[in-house]
């Protein structure tokens, strides 16, 4: 699942648990006490079955998928597992450690209501050809084509590292502050789709323009300026 629509799920959660737990009350926040954490690390993924490196920022571990340049952790969206997340939250900049993680706190149990039968006229008007192999995504979901068989196509949306032992490996390399962490958390969200161009202090309020052919991606900047709380005391203000 997309950066984007692990925060659009979380955000709409969280403000359906403050809708249930905390009564009304007129001028004041409801926004959250404790400001979570953003992590800039170095990183691998090792998949324990098949000895792979699945992903990393470093090419000498020679990963399935490089993430090149910084990794960006914002904390509580599920962008590392949760066991990662507690112990970068005991971490200092500096230290790296391993974890060796099962399946249920990693990729997760290959669940059989995930083999979805779809058919191939769906696949015709949106003028993909299905094949074995062929990776889509559907409604912010990953899934696999395992089998083609006349007008059936079967469609895994298990993850391909479900059941998989794993290994991961982390070092903090740096608590983003000020600036840094505006640019850390445009970074994480916007994933390349914008740039933050400006960034100005008036007072109390902080403001980050993007660039004029940025500004139409309206989504993306609400989404910005209703998660900024969760990681900033002062929110930033998007635009």
């Amino acid at each position: 699942m997309s950066i984007k629509k692990e925060v659009e799920k979380k955000v709409a959660n969280d403000k359906e648990s403050q809708t249930k737990s905390t009564p009304k009350e007129t001028g004041k926040s409801l926004a959250p006490k404790t400001i979570r954490n953003i992590y800039i690390v170095d990183y691998y993924i090792k998949d324990l079955n098949s000895g792979n490196v699945i992903e990393s920022n470093l090419k000498e571990n020679k990963p399935m998928l490089l993430a090149t340049g910084q990794k960006i952790i914002l904390e509580g969206i599920g962008s590392a597992f949760k066991k990662v997340e507690d112990k970068l939250k005991e971490s200092k900049v500096g230290i790296d450690f391993k974890l060796t993680l099962e399946p249920k706190d990693a990729y997760g149990i290959r669940k059989s209501e995930l083999l979805r039968v779809i058919s191939s006229n769906d696949f015709k008007e949106h003028k993909i050809n299905p094949f074995v192999g062929l990776q889509i995504n559907a409604d912010g979901r990953v899934g696999t084509v395992k089998t083609v068989s006349g007008g059936r196509v079967m469609v895994d949306f298990n993850s391909p590292f479900a059941d998989h032992k794993i290994e991961v490996y982390y070092k903090l390399k740096e608590y983003p502050k000020g600036d840094d962490k505006i640019k850390a958390f445009v970074t994480a969200l916007a994933q390349d789709k914008l740039k933050d161009t400006k960034i100005e202090k008036e007072k109390n309020l902080v403001k980050v323009t993007f660039a004029k052919e940025d500004q139409n991606n309206t989504i993306l900047i609400a989404l910005m300026n209703a998660t900024s709380k969760y990681y900033f005391e002062s929110p930033p203000k998007f635009e």
